[in-house]
């Protein structure tokens, strides 16, 4: 999920995933009518509440668990089929499943939905789709035992991106609302459930490195319940960048990454759940992106092109940074696929992940690695 920022304006091409000419659906179309790779139907903690069940199967092209492996040990979640992209794995409290993205139009391109991966070898269950509109969870603590619920990011009613939650088998609810034209985006829950750190962003997706206040991200918290968000790091402030915040187990911390204005390289930091505490993590030079937690709280693991490697890969890292001058521990090894918005599973042994072959101009797919030995036994 490399420094993904969804657009404000309205997409015009309408998610084409199987199912959305079902019953409950309204009436059909031309668009209805085009075959995708999911199924829909009820989720496997819920049913859907995008209307009733409607029998389906992936498309000939998907791929489902199992199927492949990687020459670093990596093993296939899944594959997409129709040129969908598959993204951003966040896993289930009880470690049984991973929430996902999958954007209909490639890597971070076009409409977007909300599916439940089971890693029993089971195809995804859409929960959440609106034609036209980009549903988009965070990789990390996205999805909440507490609450009982997952958040997300989408523009079903506006023409800018709020903060949303549901339950894998109940209704979207929304948190935010605001009235400016900036994007509130790649939210998660605090331990407890009862927070949700946000940030909030002015610029177009992929806009470029600019000195003015477009691209000077800002970190929020706001409870569950909504009312008036809280600012944690002010981006237009300190002349930063600041996106993708993850919360720590412990709750006591928030791990995000920060590049400063005019810059290009991304660093990794956390703060404090109630803004002090601001530290940095990674000192070495990258674009070090997409953190989140361990279970245990001790490590953090990111995407990153550490060393002038040729396409990111996953790193792990201790989360106070470790001993200076020691490196973060590669995971993946595949210089041909960029691997990034990596998660850690509840048990401690698995890295779930997105990865495009060739790079992010590609579709991607969900892969799981163990985790290496060396990466937490090494720094104990």
């Amino acid at each position: 999920m490399r420094i993904r920022m969804l657009s404000t304006a309205p997409v015009v091409v309408a998610l084409l995933l199987a199912g959305c000419g079902g019953p409950g659906s309204g009436s059909g179309s031309a668009a209805e009518e085009r075959p995708g790779p999911w199924p829909s139907g009820p989720s496997p903690t819920g049913p859907s509440p995008t209307g009733p069940a409607v029998t389906g199967a992936p498309s000939a092209d998907a791929t489902q668990a199992g199927a492949e492996r990687r020459a670093d040990g990596a093993q296939l979640l899944y594959r997409a089929g129709g040129g969908h992209s598959a993204q951003n794995p966040a896993f289930a409290p009880d470690g049984r499943s991973v929430l996902l993205t999958e954007f209909s139009e490639g890597y971070n391109k076009g409409p977007a939905a909300l599916g439940i991966l089971p890693l029993d070898g089971g195809a995804p269950r859409k929960v959440l789709e609106d034609p036209d509109k980009a549903a988009v969870n965070l990789p990390g603590t996205s999805w909440n035992a507490a609450a009982d619920a997952f958040a997300f990011a989408t523009d079903r009613e506006s023409g800018h991106d709020e903060v949303w939650l549901m339950g894998p088998g109940g209704a979207p609810e929304r948190v935010t609302s605001h009235t400016d034209d900036s994007g509130y985006s790649e939210p998660s829950f605090s331990p407890d459930g009862e927070w949700i750190v946000f940030q909030q962003s002015r610029e177009p997706e992929r806009a470029a490195v600019q000195d003015d206040t477009a691209g000077q991200g800002s970190l929020w918290k706001v409870r569950r319940s909504g009312g008036a968000p809280v600012l944690l790091v002010d981006g237009r402030g300190t002349g930063t960048d600041n996106r993708q915040p993850n919360w720590s187990p412990k709750g006591d911390r928030i791990v995000f990454q920060r590049r400063s204005a005019g810059r290009e390289d991304w660093s990794l930091w956390t703060v404090n759940a109630d803004g002090g505490g601001l530290r940095r993590v990674t000192e070495a030079p990258g674009e070090h992106t997409d953190p989140s937690w361990s279970p245990d709280g001790r490590f953090l693991v990111f995407s990153s092109n550490l060393g002038d490697l040729p396409k990111a890969q996953v790193f792990v890292v201790p989360a106070d940074g470790g001993t200076p001058g020691a490196p973060p521990v590669r995971v993946t090894r595949d210089d041909t696929a960029y691997d990034g918005a990596p998660s850690w599973s509840p048990d401690g042994q698995w890295i779930a992940f997105e990865s495009a072959p060739g790079g992010e101009a590609n579709p991607a797919a969900l892969w799981r690695i163990p985790v290496p030995r060396e990466a937490v036994a090494s720094r104990r």
